[in-house]
This record gives structure tokens, C-alpha cells and sequence, in this order.
């Protein structure tokens, strides 16, 4: 992608702040521009539509967590066995910190499928990265491909479980006692590559 020019980063920086504090529910294109002190046509000029621009909010606000956004590389190039870097994973995910961001992914996720027509960038980009970086980690911990795929399928929908809950304000000791009874159901065994793709 090419590097944005001042002023639009600017904007897109403000952007991610309001999303941030705010929200994105019922948010319009000129509510948004008067809220951070610009303009329909001026954001349209530096973003082309209000998809593209919210993607790119979303983006850069995922981009200011670096411990969700580094978090596919610390579970690939960390220490410990299998369960253990699934558990940092978890409470990575779950922390004070990363409330904000995990609020902000479910509620535009949310309205990118509930909308697809006018948010298709949305739902591609939300947490693409994710299927293949935990897939990548089984494949790391001797997963045949498809084994691989499979059970990264698995743990990701077992997270964004847990995040939905979390959100709804479950207790942390709760979730990550259930978090870790889960995966060593689903995945104990460590570096068994011997698991079928069933």
C-alpha cells in the first residue's frame, strides 16, 4: 500500500480514535467527518467511500495493540509447548488493555455481515490474518495440513466464544478456566503429528 499523505493519516489517526471511544454502531460518513473536524467530500478524497475508510480505521486502531497484533508471530516464535503458547494466546486476547479493540472488532463485524454490501472490506479484513497464523502454529507443532486448518478453525471459534462472553462481562478466572479445559479436550497431545484429518 502506498504511504498516505499527511493530511490523510491525520484523519485516518482521528478516525481510529473515535471508533475507539465510540464505537462504529449508526455511525454516517458526515457524523463521522464533523466529529473529527472534516468533511464528507474531503474524506471520500482520501478514502474513496465510507467502507474503504472504516476498514482502514479498523486497521490502524488493530495496528495500536501490538500485543494482539504481534500475537500470530509471539505464538509461532515463543517458548513452551503447544497448550501453554494457546494459553498466553488466550490471555493475551482477554486482557484489560485489548477490551477496547475486542469490543470494536464484534461490534463491526457485526455490521459488516448484517450490511455485506456496504461493508465488504470490512469482513475481509477484521481478523484475516488469524486463520493462517494459527494454522501456521499447528503446522509448527507437527499438524498435517489439514489437521492443521482444521483445529486453527477450532481454536478460533472457541476464542471469539470466549471474547463474545467476555464482553458481556464474564468473569476472566471463569473464562480462562474454560479456555484451558477446551483446549486440552481439543488439542492435547502437544506435537502428535500422528492426528488424522477426520
Amino acid at each position: 500500500m502506498a504511504p498516505r499523505s499527511p493530511e490523510a493519516a491525520r484523519l485516518l489517526s482521528l478516525a481510529a480514535d473515535y471508533m475507539l471511544q465510540h464505537g462504529v454502531g449508526g455511525i454516517s460518513l458526515s457524523r463521522l467527518a464533523k466529529d473529527i473536524g472534516s468533511n464528507n467530500r474531503m474524506l471520500l478524497y482520501y478514502f474513496g467511500s465510507k467502507d474503504e475508510l472504516f476498514t482502514a480505521a479498523i486497521l490502524e486502531a488493530y495496528e495500536r495493540f501490538p500485543g494482539l497484533h504481534g500475537l500470530m508471530a509471539a505464538l509461532r516464535d515463543g517458548d513452551g509447548g503447544l497448550e501453554e503458547r494457546i494459553a498466553h494466546g488466550w490471555r493475551t486476547i482477554r486482557a484489560a488493555e485489548h477490551r477496547a479493540y475486542v469490543a470494536l472488532l464484534f461490534e463491526s463485524f457485526s455490521i459488516a455481515v448484517r450490511e455485506p454490501a456496504e461493508n465488504r472490506n470490512q469482513i475481509a479484513a477484521v481478523g484475516a490474518e488469524w486463520p493462517a497464523g494459527l494454522t501456521d502454529l499447528f503446522l509448527a507443532h507437527g499438524r498435517e495440513p489439514a489437521v492443521a486448518r482444521r483445529e486453527a478453525t477450532q481454536l478460533l471459534a472457541l476464542w471469539r466464544g470466549l471474547q463474545f462472553m467476555l464482553l458481556e462481562g464474564a468473569d476472566t478466572a471463569e473464562l480462562d478456566g474454560a479456555h484451558d479445559r477446551a483446549v486440552a479436550a481439543m488439542f492435547g497431545g502437544g506435537a502428535s503429528s500422528e492426528r488424522s484429518a477426520k
